[in-house]
């Protein structure tokens, strides 16, 4: 019983870790390269670069 259970656990956990490689792989072999030129600052504290975006969790007024 107790060897059905671990073979069931490793299958699954290899079966989950070859899916995540398959997405890594089809999503590196689809996307441009990164062009470290033209990205933004990773931390930009002080830089006096104004945030852009918006808030997804912004609760709405109420009424």
């Amino acid at each position: 019983m107790m060897a059905n259970f671990v073979t069931s656990r490793a299958m699954a956990a290899f079966a989950t870790f070859a899916g995540l490689a398959a997405i890594l792989a089809v999503d590196l072999s689809n996307s441009k390269p990164l062009n470290p030129y033209s990205a933004p600052a990773a931390i930009a504290l002080g830089s006096n670069e104004a945030a852009s975006g918006a808030f997804c969790a912004l609760v709405p007024p109420s009424k």
